[in-house]
């Protein structure tokens, strides 16, 4: 099963535009958390998290952290 989702207009801005430094640590914390998640469940490595592929999206009183363009994603194996 593969999710996908075709954004027509920005629905986030870059990691680098935060605006307050607790929205820069979570946002932070919420793409390590993303990363982890897609390891221990899905057995898959990002392989490029930069400051490009960090990005964070306003919600309506919060932000998150976002991690983009998984086209360089790997399948690993549980043994290693």
């Amino acid at each position: 099963h593969t999710h996908v989702r075709l954004v027509m207009e920005p629905c986030a801005h870059p990691l680098t535009e935060f605006r307050m430094l607790r929205e820069f640590v979570k946002a932070l914390r919420d793409i390590v958390i993303i990363q982890c998640t897609a390891v221990s469940e899905c057995n898959v490595l990002h392989r490029n998290c930069s400051l490009y592929n960090a990005m964070i999206v306003d919600e309506l009183d919060d932000s998150r952290g976002l991690l983009i363009d998984w086209e360089f994603t790997v399948f690993i194996s549980e043994n290693g």
